[in-house]
């Protein structure tokens, strides 16, 4: 980790327009209904570069060609995974980030940005595509090029990257850091030119893609009380055992997401009840929510937040523990 960022509840509105100011327009997709997500973006400026931080706990971040006449960014993204993890795709190119690992972005092309819900953090510098295409031509440089972190070049880049987040005393050093800089970049371009993201991760990707759909699916259908992981297998044209491999990749299931996202909604909706804004029973949440069978849902409740529904009106607990297990859907 190069750098810790702090973070803290923000706006999602707020955050989406930072992003905007930033990183140019995205259209952003949250985690939940939360009005408020955990996260932070800042830019600053090193060697002559800009760098943005960015961090939140997004579902997705997509640029599709609508969003790219909105800014007409003029930039490569040279993107460092810092924390948590990311499924990054352009160009037919799918590029699954764990901390350490990098990869170049094409601001003037569609892409993809999948971070499953979980809390991600990123560094990205923002390299002028004038000055990219006068250094090293227009042939080597595509978007959706990656360096894993395991590779000397990228280990080399880190370590200057590090110098230049970190602030650099007088204008001769940052020139020199600089075309350090632009020169690993040159030989990261060399390097994998004829190749397209990391070799043998075909699986991982595989799994994250899974994932990111089966989390989608819940996400619109969690409410469906007939709702099975066969028939979501069966829609998403994938198997039981990949939407399995792809959620144990965040050391899960599709049903304990299932079950997790009904209980969320349940929380919600005792909330609104504590607050006034509804006065539904405690049952008819709970068949909103998905679940059919009350004594099943009263155990889950109460596994999840320690409290019988009825006493948690009074008092809400946090979010539901996704440790727990459960045997049904």
């Amino acid at each position: 980790m190069l750098m810790r960022f702090r973070t803290s509840e923000v706006p999602a509105d707020q955050f989406h327009a930072d992003l905007l100011s930033i990183c140019g327009s995205f259209d952003m997709r949250t985690a939940s209904s939360s009005a408020k997500l955990r996260g932070g973006i800042n830019l600053e400026h090193a060697a002559g570069i800009e760098v943005a931080h960015v961090a939140a706990d997004l579902q997705q971040l997509v640029r599709t060609k609508k969003e790219i006449r909105r800014d007409n960014s003029e930039n490569y993204f040279l993107i460092l995974q810092e924390e948590g993890r990311a499924l990054m795709s352009q160009n037919d190119a799918a590029c699954l980030l764990e901390p350490g690992d990098m990869v170049l972005i094409d601001s003037a092309c569609p892409s993809e940005f999948t971070f499953f819900g979980s809390y991600s953090r990123q560094i990205s510098l923002h390299l002028p595509r004038a000055e990219m295409h006068a250094r090293f031509g227009y042939d080597l440089i595509r978007g959706g090029i990656s360096v894993p972190r395991f590779d000397p070049t990228s280990m080399a880049l880190c370590a200057v990257l590090g110098k230049v987040v970190k602030g650099i005393e007088n204008a001769t050093s940052e020139a020199y850091m600089r075309e350090a800089l632009f020169g690993l970049i040159g030989a990261m371009l060399h390097e994998r030119s004829g190749t397209s993201g990391f070799s043998g991760i075909d699986s991982d990707i595989s799994g994250a893609q899974a994932l990111a759909q089966g989390q989608a699916y819940i996400d619109a259908h969690y409410r469906n009380h007939d709702l099975s992981i066969q028939e979501m297998a069966d829609d998403l044209g994938i198997s039981t055992r990949q939407l399995q491999r792809g959620f144990a990749a965040i050391n899960s299931t599709p049903t304990r997401y299932l079950l997790t996202k009904r209980l969320e909604h349940v929380r919600r909706a005792l909330a609104d009840r504590q607050a006034g804004r509804r006065n539904d029973l405690i049952s008819t949440i709970a068949y909103e929510a998905g679940f059919s069978d009350l004594s099943y849902f009263q155990r889950c409740f109460r596994k999840a937040f320690g409290a019988s529904p009825r006493a948690a009106v009074s008092g809400l607990l946090g979010g539901p523990d996704d440790s727990f297990d459960s045997d049904g859907a």
